[in-house]
């Protein structure tokens, strides 16, 4: 049996390979299986995938982090400095195998890439996905379900945008459709991750007794889809030598994106609660004085737009903003509200090459008021595996 025929036979249209557009120019979807490499017979395939992506950053402004535009790293009252950053940390490799065990698809995908955390500053190779799926199923580490990855712009920036959901986690899940055809229900158990800000006087350590609970509930059809998510979680700490304080924090995220033609896509988020911080790189607790502690909200929102002007040449505007709230006690340097923009040109000269230019701009304010801004312009070159 020929490849091409093997996989478009084991090919599947789930959630969990979150590429629900077929707009051009999308190097942030999963790699389609197409054209996956016989390992096994005539009853498996894999595919081999990723990407080379090399990043040339010019700041103009002073910003901390110089290999992602995160805005929460603006430095406020800082002289003025440039920057000048040439890297291809995002460049990744994956291995999508699939073969049918009693009527059912079996998948098991695996993908990395090179921005972990180096000691030294190097490239380490970092574990992005490794799960596995079978029917309505999944096991392992891969988006939570709290995200909607159709709704990730396509900025060449790999931070994007502020509010956006963007966690990968071990977590098992399971995705009924219910009602009728496009909708589904599903639930999941989550890795608990949490971020604490201790306050000064207290000495212990945050604890994850439960896993997080996350449903969502998902429509999708050819010229959109629409999301909700609703995330549960406990949040834990023990102070030294006591027992483990404990407090509830909850979260939604409402997300969706509409095609009115085939060469424009719009898409939105809306995302708050309380203790969700940690979902999107801030604190879920943070101190407000010497000895105490507030679970903390937040609100953030995100809009944005592609738009295809011909078989080559795309573009995307991305407009965000995230709101922690101004609990009294707070040191004055924690983070009050952080704004993100991102508008790019992306051209695909030759099959699986792409090249961009983005201009990104951010703002990041203090709780006392103070704040600062930053601006960056960005160059990518990029070459797709088959």
């Amino acid at each position: 049996m020929p490849d091409n025929m093997i996989s478009s036979q084991l090919r599947t249209q789930e959630f969990d390979s979150p590429a629900t557009t077929s707009m051009n120019n999308d190097f942030t979807k999963f790699p389609d299986f197409v054209g996956g490499i016989l390992i096994e017979g005539e009853r498996a395939a894999m595919k081999i995938g990723g990407y080379v992506k090399a990043d040339f950053i010019s700041d103009f402004d002073p910003i901390d982090s110089t290999d992602s535009f995160d805005t929460t790293t603006i430095p406020i009252g800082a002289p003025p400095r440039r920057n000048a950053r040439f890297h291809a940390r995002q460049s990744r490799l994956s291995f999508d195998t699939r073969w049918k065990t009693g009527g059912e698809v079996m998948r098991a995908f695996i993908e990395a890439d090179f921005f972990g955390d180096g000691s030294d500053g190097s490239n380490a190779f970092r574990l992005r996905h490794a799960y596995g799926t079978y029917g309505r199923f999944t096991a392992g580490q891969t988006w939570t379900t709290f995200t909607d990855p159709s709704a990730v712009p396509n900025t060449l920036d790999f931070e994007g945008a502020v509010s956006n959901v963007n966690r990968r986690q071990g977590l098992v899940r399971w995705t009924q459709p219910i009602l009728w055809d496009g909708l589904s229900l599903a639930a999941a158990l989550e890795n608990p991750r949490i971020n604490f800000e201790i306050p000064s006087g207290v000495q212990g350590v945050g604890r994850t007794e439960s896993p997080d609970v996350i449903a969502r509930l998902r429509y999708e059809q050819d010229w959109g889809e629409f999301q909700s998510a609703m995330v549960l979680r406990e949040l834990g700490f023990q102070p030294v030598d006591q027992d483990v304080i404990t407090g509830t924090a909850w979260g939604f995220n409402f997300t969706g994106s509409v095609m009115p033609t085939d060469t424009i896509k719009g898409y939105y988020q809306i995302t708050f609660g309380e203790g969700i911080g940690s979902y999107r790189g801030s604190p879920d607790v943070i101190a407000t004085g010497p000895d105490t502690a507030s679970i903390l909200p937040m609100f953030g929102w995100m809009v944005g737009c592609k738009r295809e002007w011909s078989d080559r040449w795309s573009s995307n505007l991305t407009y965000s903003r995230l709101d922690l709230e101004a609990i009294p006690g707070q040191a004055p340097d924690n983070l009050r509200s952080t704004t993100y923009l991102a508008v790019n040109l992306i051209n695909t000269p030759y099959e699986r090459v792409f090249w961009g230019i983005e201009y990104l701009y951010g703002i990041r304010e203090n709780q006392s008021g103070a704040r600062a801004d930053a601006n960056r312009v960005q160059m990518s070159f990029g070459f797709l595996l088959p």
